[in-house]
This record gives C-alpha cells, sequence and structure tokens, in this order.
C-alpha cells in the first residue's frame, strides 16, 4: 500500500512540474524574446552590425529573408535592458 501512495505522490508531482514548466513562468521579469529573434541574435554574433544573416526561420515568397544584424542586435539588447 505504501507504495502505491508513494507512486501516486511521484507521479502527481512529475506531472505537475512538467505542467507547470509547459505553462511558461507567468512569473518572471524577463520580457519574452521570440524564437527567431534568439536565432538571428546568435547567428549575428560574430558579424558586424551592419552585416546581414539569412533568418532560419521567416520565409517570405519562396525566400530565406535576409536581416540586418543591428536591428536584431537592438531589439535583443531593449528585451534585456527592460528586464533588468
Amino acid at each position: 500500500m505504501k507504495r502505491v501512495v508513494l507512486a501516486a505522490l511521484t507521479s502527481a508531482f512529475i506531472f505537475g512540474s512538467a505542467a507547470t514548466m509547459a505553462s511558461g513562468n507567468l512569473e518572471s521579469s524577463l520580457t519574452p524574446i521570440s524564437a527567431e529573434n534568439i536565432s538571428n541574435w546568435m547567428s549575428c554574433q560574430d558579424k558586424k552590425p551592419g552585416d546581414t544573416v539569412k533568418s532560419a526561420t521567416r520565409v517570405e515568397n519562396g525566400k530565406i529573408v535576409r536581416v540586418k544584424c543591428a536591428d536584431v542586435n537592438k531589439i535583443v539588447e531593449e528585451a534585456q535592458a527592460t528586464s533588468k
């Protein structure tokens, strides 16, 4: 009987934790940044602000969009500044 109770509590904890993680952290003070901007920002890490990189997620009219590193860096820096 103790094993059943222990298994039930363990599964409730695991599933409860997974549901909490999947719902996002609503109490976080961090400004949300889209995955597209993070991916582009990572591509721009070793580039100059005037350079362009291919977007990893955006396609328009069947062509991969090129984004300016200066624009991506500005978006991420603004989000980081408001999170502090």
